[in-house]
């Protein structure tokens, strides 16, 4: 406990740093003095209009994957669980798919131009394929009552998430056209996003991470058995009702604002678990922190590792995932 205020400053002191790292750091490096009012007129302009809103949505989604993959792990009690085995992110996906060939070379009706003027209808129409693809893993799940709802949930999300990725694949495949532009959707970007996709998202991100702290104490009852929990006071099933549509929102935020970004939900949490422990209390706030750090500092190596061009973030926490992920299924198969 002595030490938990030592983690708060350090997590603190961390999510500045690397906010102020991608605010200077890009195709156009600018001078540190910009972050204190003293940059040129060029570098107010890029630091006001492209950066800080950019850097922003990246920052909330970390917190969100952080926040929801932290949540996942308490109530699922695993290590490896995350916010994509629900399908929610190739629902998102798919959603994104569809809208691309479908207004491919037409002109949205006059009657839709105000509500497309705050966000583009792929953002949109993506994030509502992920709810649809939450509420929907989390029906089936429903199907069978008590203990065998949360392994129903597992395979469900498993399974649908690969039914929506083939048919996504199979209208890619009909479709020659926006390739590119769906392609770094799946790979997870944040390229050209800022105030628009950070104004919409802002609700249900606050709704999400609302939700996280509120079934936090639920979820330390939960660690010892869902059968002791429910002796405790706990109801089970209304609390994974709460962490579905926790998880549900966040990952839509995420993918409306980047696309598909992984690991993030994973590589957060259980590296906070390590440090400060498996309690609530630390463990959710602390991986929204690490997560949004996470993000941050790979959206700036996607933005500066191939200058002028860019990488997207997904492919940088991929490669810091995928090895993370195997060492942790072999920790846990030796120990």
């Amino acid at each position: 406990m002595k030490r938990q205020p030592l983690f708060a400053i350090l997590f603190f002191l961390l999510l500045n740093l690397s906010l102020a790292l991608s605010l200077v750091f890009g195709a156009e490096k600018l001078s540190p003095l910009v972050l204190i009012g003293k940059g040129t007129k060029f570098q107010n302009i890029i630091l006001w209009k492209i950066r800080l809103p950019r850097c922003l949505l990246v920052l909330v989604t970390g917190l969100l994957l952080g926040a929801s993959g932290a949540v996942f792990q308490l109530f699922f009690r695993n290590p490896l669980a995350e916010p994509g085995i629900m399908g929610i992110s190739s629902g998102a996906t798919l959603g994104a798919v569809i809208a691309t060939v479908i207004l491919a070379g037409r002109t949205l009706p006059g009657a839709l131009e105000p509500v497309f003027k705050f966000i583009s209808p792929i953002n949109l129409c993506a994030f509502l394929g992920a709810l649809a693809a939450g509420f929907f893993v989390t029906a089936l799940a429903f199907s069978r009552a008590g203990k065998a709802s949360s392994v129903m949930l597992l395979l469900c999300g498993t399974a649908l998430g690969t039914l929506y990725s083939a048919i996504s694949s199979a209208i890619l495949l009909t479709s020659n056209k926006e390739l590119h532009s769906i392609y770094t959707w799946i790979l997870g970007s944040f390229n050209g996003r800022g105030w628009k996709e950070l104004i919409f998202i802002a609700i249900p991100a606050t709704l999400s991470i609302i939700i996280a702290f509120a079934v936090a104490r639920p979820l330390d009852l939960l660690t010892c058995g869902e059968k002791t929990a429910s002796t405790l006071g706990v109801e089970v099933d209304r609390i994974r009702i709460w962490v579905l549509i926790c998880g549900a929102l966040a990952v839509s935020c995420a993918v409306c604002a980047g696309g598909t970004i992984g690991f993030v939900g994973l590589i957060a949490p259980h590296i906070v678990r390590k440090l400060t422990g498996p309690k609530s209390r630390t463990l959710i706030p602390y991986s929204m922190m690490f997560g949004a750090v996470l993000l941050l500092l790979s959206d700036t190596i996607a933005r500066t590792a191939i200058a002028p061009g860019e990488l997207p973030a997904g492919i940088i926490t991929s490669i810091l995932g995928v090895p993370f992920f195997i060492s942790l299924c072999l920790t846990k198969k030796n120990s």
